[in-house]
């Protein structure tokens, strides 16, 4: 600003006439600039005047292990790359502890062979196994790959803050530039792809709000959480390449916070590693109770009778409106022995709801409780708000009323709140889960919330809203919210599975159902309340109070609008039991490593661009690749596949991937294809089997995994590794890591079942 503007801008701040009649005349981006403390700020009364400010020169470096702490003539940055890799950035002072997200000091000891040093033009650098960091003289931060191929340029902070006050009070923004082909995943409202606009992060409100982000290109991929806990906003614009003509436009992500500490950590390398990187920071995913995961779970109501014939008898709070959930089970806390369902697995009960609060907290703290207000302050008896679920105390009390309600048969909890998410939802998490492993440390308690935080993966699972019946341009964004919370480290979630009820659209309804079955958490909708009356005598008086409570909630009996579309949802069940162990696998092998339980199509080729654009399709775990039908009508579909060679599960086609093909989508089921070679455990008959897909010589070997989880409780899993391969006469032969067994179909290897499948395959099919 040039000395005239600031006397113009003086000017108008006093409201006179000073400047000659002039005011009038400012540019619009000045005079019409909001001025905080105005006159009063002028006349040295009222409210400090604000006053920016960055982090100026840098002065002094004093290495450490791990990094080292470069200081600016207005700051010091702290920087710390920890043993598993991960790269922490601090500014202000501000240290990796204490924080809701971490799991401790374990998780960012240093490693000590790492440390700054002198680099040119008066900056600073550090280089370790899994990335390369340069700090310039004014503060901007480049991450870069080991061989110096840039990924990530940070901008040094800006800070404003009301003249006289704490150093690091008040509000600030980072920005940061990626490359131009660089796409934004996360957790985004409207799917995995974070496309350009503003999305508001942190807070105590529910939602995707987590400050999570993975950046994919060519150079490689990078993760980065800004763990501030207050409510901010992320513009993001994504790059455009010049393609030869022109200049590439980097793409931008600027963090405008409201307040908290500027630290954040970078994960560098591949999809796995950053799983990898960022479970060893924030903890490794708890599996869900096992039976969780056949069927549609347990969160059903149990109704004999009434419903419509031949139609699943089970349905579900919603869950996520007017505050209702929760979960409930006459034959046990987290399971035991309830009614089952047809269609679905063992452990279904009644579910009691109740308000997040009013019913564990009479009247928010009334009983001296610290409480939280919706605007986020926090005292004792503050009136209407929330538990300060931040608080060890409340944390404890209310915990022994989730564990009461567990002992009264509650066996799951869906925490539904419209005002609490963020921090205070994780911190809810963690009291329930600490409070019921506690007093059932022989089981593992399910619990799904709506809002997420990192760290989430910790305690439980995430509820996503499901698209309405009908709703076709909602099924692809709610396939696309699952595959973001599973790059963020929260691999429990799914979408709602709704039903039609009208009885007008049950093939249409039928269609944008099925897919979301295919998600690890799976959640349908339920009985009308009159049907739950006409049921009465297999509910108790208590069970049927509660569903007439949920009439103008719970709506639809699941997959009961008509012949079609009951058999398209009776078949989806019937794979959903099916595929009972290759979920369990996936949910135990997830505790060991951190990984998504479904990925996007580009997982393990990240450098491939035609599959960056491919978001109706997933792949589930590293066998699976599901192919949904996301427009009305349509009975085949094209679909990008990865590298390999796969098999339409119904079909035993072969496909040759690296190529866009045509597969068959008819009502009764969704495309599903398998990887060559996979070894797959499945449910037949109440056994576990082997559904091995013969590799084929363009493929080489297979794999899979299988890992039994029969006692559900907290013993460390026992993995059974097999590989498939064809033997010299061409037939497929099956083994164990230590342990041999034979291969052709019904042959066991290391005592279980193997039926061999695409044998009789037809020849393989060419690009669409």
């Amino acid at each position: 600003m040039i000395a005239r503007d600031l006397v113009r801008w003086l000017t108008a701040a006093r409201g006179d006439d000073a400047g000659g009649g002039r005011s009038g005349a400012l540019s619009p981006g000045v005079a019409r600039r909001p001025v905080r403390g105005g006159r009063a700020a002028c006349r040295g009364g009222g409210v400090a005047p604000v006053r920016a400010r960055v982090p100026g020169v840098l002065t002094a470096l004093e290495p450490a292990p791990g990094g080292g702490l470069v200081r600016f003539a207005r700051s010091e940055l702290y920087v710390r790359v920890t043993v598993r890799g991960a790269l922490f950035l601090g500014w202000d002072g501000a240290a990796p502890l204490p924080s809701y997200a971490l799991t401790g000091a374990e998780a960012v000891a240093p490693d000590e062979r790492v440390v700054l040093e002198p680099d040119t033009e008066g900056g600073v650098r550090l280089v370790s196994e899994r990335l390369g960091l340069t700090v310039a003289r004014d503060g901007t931060v480049e991450v870069r790959t080991p061989g110096g191929v840039m990924l990530r340029r940070q901008a040094p902070p800006r800070w404003w803050e009301a003249a006289g006050s704490v150093r690091g009070g008040g509000r600030w923004v980072s920005r940061a530039e990626v490359a131009a082909d660089a796409v934004f995943l996360g957790a985004g409202r409207d799917g995995a792809v974070l496309a350009e606009g503003a999305y508001t992060v942190g807070g105590v409100r529910p939602g995707l709000r987590m400050p999570v982000q993975v950046v994919q290109a060519d150079a490689g991929c990078h993760l980065v959480f800004h763990d501030a806990e207050e409510e901010g906003e992320w513009l993001l614009r994504p790059g455009r390449e010049g393609a030869g003509s022109g200049h590439d436009r980097v793409g931008v992500a600027e963090l405008r916070m409201s307040g908290g500490p500027v630290r954040s950590w970078v994960v560098v390398g591949s999809p796995q590693r950053l799983a990898y990187g960022w479970a060893s920071l924030t903890g490794a995913p708890v599996p869900p109770p096992g039976d969780a995961l056949g069927g549609a779970g347990r969160e059903l109501v149990v109704v004999r009778g009434g419903g419509a014939p031949g139609a699943v008898e089970g349905c579900l709070t919603t869950g996520r409106r007017r505050g209702f959930g929760g979960g409930a089970g006459p034959g046990g806390r987290f399971g035991g022995s309830g009614e089952v369902t047809r269609g679905f697995g063992a452990g279904a009960g009644l579910t009691r709801g109740f308000r997040s609060g009013a019913g564990l907290t009479r009247r928010f703290g009334g009983d001296g409780g610290l409480t939280r207000r919706f605007g986020g302050s926090a005292g004792r008896d503050a009136g209407p708000g929330v538990p300060e679920w931040t608080d060890s105390e409340v944390r404890a009390r209310e915990g022994e009323r989730y564990v009461a309600l567990a002992g009264q048969g509650r066996h799951g909890f869906v925490h539904s709140f419209e005002g609490m998410g963020g921090v205070l939802e994780l911190c809810r998490a963690r009291a329930v889960f600490h409070s019921l492993r506690g007093a059932f440390p022989g089981e593992r308690p399910l619990q799904l919330a709506v809002g997420v935080w990192a760290g989430q993966q910790r305690y439980g699972g995430v509820c996503l809203p499901g698209p309405e019946a009908g709703d076709w341009a909602e099924l692809p964004r709610a396939v696309e919210r699952v595959l973001g919370l599973g790059l963020c480290g929260v691999p429990f979630c799914g979408p709602g599975v709704p039903g039609t009820g009208d009885g007008g659209r049950g093939a249409r309804g039928g269609e944008v159902r099925t897919p979301g079955v295919r998600t690890p958490g799976v959640r349908t909708r339920g009985v009308r309340a009159s049907e739950v009356r006409r049921s009465k005598g297999s509910l108790s008086d208590e069970g049927v109070e509660w569903a007439v409570r949920w009439e103008q909630l719970v709506r639809w009996l699941p997959w009961s609008d008509g012949a079609e579309g009951g058999s398209a949802g009776g078949a989806a069940s019937g794979e959903r039991e099916r595929w009972g162990p290759y979920w369990t696998t996936l949910a135990r092998h997830a505790g060991l490593w951190g990984g998504p339980w479904v990925r996007p199509v580009w997982w393990f080729t990240p450098e491939d661009r035609a599959l960056r654009g491919v978001g109706d399709a997933f792949l589930v775990g590293e066998a699976l690749l599901v192919a949904p039908v996301c427009e009305p009508g349509v009975r085949s579909r094209r679909v990008r596949l990865p590298k390999g060679q796969w098999y339409d599960t119904a079909t035993e086609v072969v496909y040759e991937g690296e190529r866009t093909v045509e597969v068959a989508a008819p009502l009764d089921r969704v495309p599903v294809l398998v990887r060559a070679g996979a070894v797959v455990p499945v449910r037949e008959a109440g056994d576990t089997v082997l559904d091995v897909w013969a590799p084929l010589p363009e493929s080489g070997p297979g794999a899979g995994l299988y890992i039994p989880d029969e006692e559900g409780g907290w013993s460390p899993p026992l993995v059974e590794r097999y590989t498939s391969r064809l033997g010299a006469d061409g037939e497929v032969v099956v083994e164990r890591s230590g342990g041999p067994g034979a291969g052709p179909g019904g042959a066991s290897a290391a005592g279980r079942p193997v039926r061999v499948r695409g044998l009789g395959a037809a020849e393989a099919v060419g690009p669409a």
